[in-house]
């Protein structure tokens, strides 16, 4: 049996429930309510964070550690390369991504940090150039792992990504797939 602690405006939590739906995964929601927080949440999370994956006996937080597990306990289809520098890369991108993710939140505090936001844009942008996907040619943890932002940028802070053709190539890509066309459906805009 799964659960997953989620809150549906999280985008850390959407790169869990991306992945399990793109795994095919069975699981049951525990929506949290992240301005009053259950005190079960800090009882499996001191950090009183979402995501949480319970998975029988065990309790696990912080979503690139529950995908990468989802991947190995799940291996069909695979979302990590089979070589040891190829899942470093996967690694790494998700790592290097809070560049992105601190120009984000930064911007949406305040229209100064816009030319932060546009340089960390213009270098996913480059990194893309001749990928299809954000490890390479694959589908790989990398993707769920940075579309949430991407879809957020868009939806509630209004930003045309048409200034960055890759970053938005790659976008309309993965929102081909049912999982994300779904998360669309589903994750409100506050």
């Amino acid at each position: 049996m799964i659960t997953l602690m989620s809150a549906t405006r999280c985008p850390y939590c959407v790169r869990t429930r991306l992945v399990l739906a793109e795994k095919g995964i069975e699981y049951e929601l525990e929506e949290i309510d992240l301005s009053n927080r259950p005190p079960i949440l800090r009882a499996r999370n001191p950090r009183n964070k979402v995501p949480v994956l319970i998975h029988d006996d065990l309790v696990l937080p912080e979503s690139a550690v529950i995908n990468e597990y989802l991947d190995e306990v799940f291996p069909d289809p695979p979302m990590m390369p089979d070589g040891p520098a190829e899942r470093a890369l996967v690694r790494r991108i998700l790592v290097s991504f809070e560049d992105l993710t601190d120009a984000y939140y930064a911007y949406r505090q305040s229209d100064d940090a816009w030319p932060e936001l546009d340089a960390a844009l213009s270098t996913v942008d480059a990194w893309l150039e001749d990928r299809q996907y954000m490890a390479g040619d694959a589908y790989t943890l990398a993707d769920p792992g940075t579309w949430p932002w991407f879809a957020r940028l868009q939806l509630m802070l209004g930003v045309d990504l048409a200034a960055y053709p890759n970053v938005a190539a790659w976008k309309q890509r993965l929102e081909q797939r049912p999982a994300y066309a779904a998360e669309l459906g589903l994750t409100p805009v506050s």
